[in-house]
């Protein structure tokens, strides 16, 4: 089925203005983790990345790490990463493969699905060592598109419930047939949602990212807002209303997209341009293994923008997708992770898995030159410190949003949501 074009609702939000101290206080963020973070699906990576039984990778998530393996008989599953003896952590963050789980403290071991096998000198536990209770305990999993999730509340409903309208919106795109391209995690010297609301809106892009306005459309943003979850249509092969060169077809136009896809010395209009462009694609998808068959005009020529809340994001494409995920720091609220891995729509092209880079705002680290789009991404965070340095300033109490932060107040509503029920059932 191809993806709703219909808009959403007015959500008929309230545009009052949103408290600092959900960004800056500790108290604030310990809300969050008490009654959302453990509380909501999110995602802990690719299952791509768990090819054979013994594969695992490490999930962290606040003060918690999850270990996510893939067990011999093909499924997934997931376990706290903390031997039950003394707490030691089985595992340091990231993939690897192991036949057993064991603990390099005392030596205890484990199977593969979390089963304890083996506790040295278990005689000398006058209390007993009981496989049913020292056992690593489990954590919800469960995968759609190729994404594994997880959720920390054993009592969760169903991820394919949770995900609401997401599934329907982009399953036409087959991400589970997609290829990691590039892979890093970022410190930031922000909290989570500074970094979340920076990419759900293109307000920012006229002062910003101003070198785009010739070739994507700020002006002409559709904003919906469904359930938990929000889209953000944004054109590209289009030019904004604020440019010079508005409604024409620019030289960048011409430069990073047509000439990309082997079209050269275009002459047509705007609208000719973006058909072209879309019909380019579908004649190279097949030498890349893709199925663009579900996929429309629009989605072959846009930015299709998704936020899954709590901290997923999608910047949807045809051929390419940036997926980031911001988690929390375990301590400090002006700091998060942000996770960027670039997919690429290319089941029949062999696509090395890269290493995972790491980088921190606090050193100055950069991504251009790293990746495709690094420079566009290090506009963003170069302000994004700076926001959560103003936000603690004496002379700034509230968030001011206007109707194309629409997305940012919705987030708001939704995880205030889970904090007042949390709050209920205390």
């Amino acid at each position: 089925m191809p993806t709703p074009m219909q808009r959403a609702p007015d959500p008929g939000l309230e545009y009052v203005p949103i408290p600092k101290s959900r960004y800056t206080s500790s108290e604030y963020a310990q809300r969050e983790w008490d009654h959302m973070w453990t509380k909501t699906w999110t995602c802990a990576g690719r299952a791509s990345d768990l090819s054979r039984p013994g594969d695992y990778f490490t999930y962290e998530l606040g003060t918690e790490s999850i270990l996510v393996v893939r067990q011999p008989d093909g499924s997934i599953r997931a376990r706290y990463n903390v031997c039950m003896h003394r707490g030691n952590r089985l595992r340091e963050p990231g993939r690897g493969h192991a036949e057993k789980f064991s603990c390099l403290f005392h030596g205890w071991e484990y199977e593969l699905d979390g089963t304890l096998i083996a506790a040295l000198d278990a005689e000398c536990f006058p209390q007993g060592v009981h496989t049913e209770k020292l056992s690593l305990r489990p954590v919800r999993c469960e995968e759609w598109a190729g994404f594994v999730f997880v959720n920390l509340d054993p009592e969760a409903g169903p991820l394919i419930d949770y995900l609401g309208v997401i599934p329907e919106h982009l399953d036409p795109y087959h991400f589970e047939d997609w290829k990691i391209a590039y892979d890093c995690t970022i410190e930031i010297e922000c909290n989570w949602k500074t970094c979340v609301d920076a990419f759900n809106e293109a307000y920012h892009l006229a002062a910003t990212h101003t070198w785009t306005l010739a070739f994507s459309d700020d002006t002409r943003t559709l904003y919906d807002c469904y359930d938990k979850h929000t889209r953000m249509i944004f054109p590209e092969v289009q030019t904004s209303l604020r440019h010079p060169g508005a409604n024409t077809v620019t030289p960048e136009i011409k430069e990073m997209f047509l000439e990309r896809v082997g079209i050269k010395d275009f002459e047509g209009s705007p609208d000719e341009a973006r058909s072209v462009f879309a019909e380019a694609q579908r004649k190279i998808a097949p030498t890349m293994g893709a199925n663009l068959e579900d996929l429309n005009e629009s989605q072959l020529c846009d930015d299709f923008h998704y936020t899954v809340f709590p901290n997923m994001t999608f910047n949807t494409h045809a051929l390419f997708t940036w997926v980031f995920m911001h988690r929390p720091h375990p301590q400090d609220p002006n700091k998060m992770f942000f996770d960027f891995i670039s997919i690429m729509n290319a089941p029949g092209i062999d696509v090395p898995r890269p290493e995972k880079q790491f980088y921190s705002t606090a050193n100055g680290d950069t991504l251009d030159g790293e990746c495709d789009g690094g420079d566009l991404l290090d506009e963003d965070l170069y302000n994004l410190p700076r926001i959560q340095a103003g936000m603690r300033s004496g002379a700034f109490e509230n968030l001011h949003l206007g109707t194309q932060e629409v997305r940012i107040l919705h987030h708001h509503k939704t995880l205030e949501g889970y904090l007042e029920a949390g709050a209920a059932s205390a």
